[in-house]
Formats: C-alpha cells, structure tokens, sequence
C-alpha cells in the first residue's frame, strides 16, 4: 500500500505513527502528478485548514487499486474530499484478486 499526498511527509508519517500504520507514504511536492492525473484542486482546502499548516490547494481524493502486474481493477475519484468509499469496499476488490 502506497500513501501520496501533497501535504508535508512529516503529517503523513504523524498520521501513519498515529494508527500504527505499516506502510509507504510518499509526498507530491507542488502538486506536480496531481496536475497531470487531473486531480488537482486549486484552492480545494476548506479555509480554516492553514493555520495548521496545510496549502490551500490540494488534489480530489483517489483511491487506485491495482492487481500484481499493475493493471487497475479499481478506481474512485471524488469531488468530495468528505465522501470516501467504505473500507470493506477496499477488502471485497481486494479479496476478489486472491
């Protein structure tokens, strides 16, 4: 499982410590894949945010699931950074490639 976010690797690693999460997380500095993906959101923070240290841009929330040669069998993208899919919608995609 890979982690990419556009906010500093340190509150992604917070997070991650946080949950005891075992995974990679990397940061997409300046939004740069985001912008190509087409999944940048200019000014998509809720105002409030950057006084804890968050930009004001950031991207749609995209969950991406691939099989082990890297096809994509699964993909949601939101407009809604508050709407996600159900964990156990993640765990059926991922059982169904066992």
């Amino acid at each position: 499982m890979v982690l990419i976010s556009p906010q500093p690797h340190s509150f992604s690693k917070n997070l991650a410590d946080k949950y005891k999460l075992n995974f990679n997380f990397l940061t997409d500095a300046n939004n740069k894949v985001a912008k190509q993906l087409g999944i940048f959101a200019k000014n998509g923070i809720p105002p409030g945010f950057q006084i804890l240290g968050y930009d004001s841009d950031t991207v749609l929330p995209t969950v991406i699931i691939t099989d082990a040669n890297g096809k994509i069998v699964f993909a949601d993208l939101t407009d809604n950074y508050r709407v996600r899919p159900e964990p156990e919608t993640f765990l059926k995609v991922i059982d169904e490639l066992e």
